[in-house]
């Protein structure tokens, strides 16, 4: 096992939080609901009644919340990963370019050009 040490200095991630051991217990139960999204049926009765969808799942008053306003970066916050809010994607009504654009402040057209700038001269095709 390393030491903080064998790390090396830490590095300013603005906008980064580091995956913890009690944010991922904390965020299961909202990262379980977000992936059961896979399932047609669960997304059907999702689309139909978010608020009995998210009741019978047994989600908090802010777990709900956060569901409500699409807090994608709060959802992360709270320890759900990225690829759990992807499962749910088609029932959110997100893509994981508008997610990332929302994360940054943009517009999906903009986000996709700051991309393809950052790409440095590498393909990027959609």
């Amino acid at each position: 096992m390393s030491s903080d040490s064998d790390l090396g200095p830490p590095a300013d991630l603005s906008g980064m939080c580091r995956m913890t051991p009690e944010r991922a217990q904390r965020g299961y139960r909202l990262g379980r609901f977000l992936t059961s999204m896979r399932d047609p049926a669960r997304r059907a009765a999702f689309v139909a009644d978010e608020e009995a969808s998210m009741a019978a799942f047994g989600l908090s008053e802010h777990e709900r919340s956060l569901v409500r306003r699409r807090d994608y970066d709060g959802m992360l916050d709270w320890g759900v990963s990225n690829v759990a809010i992807g499962k749910a994607s088609p029932a959110l009504g997100t893509t994981l370019v508008e997610r990332g654009a929302k994360g940054r402040g943009q517009t999906a057209a903009e986000f996709l050009a700051w991309r393809r700038a950052r790409n440095e001269g590498q393909p990027w095709r959609f």
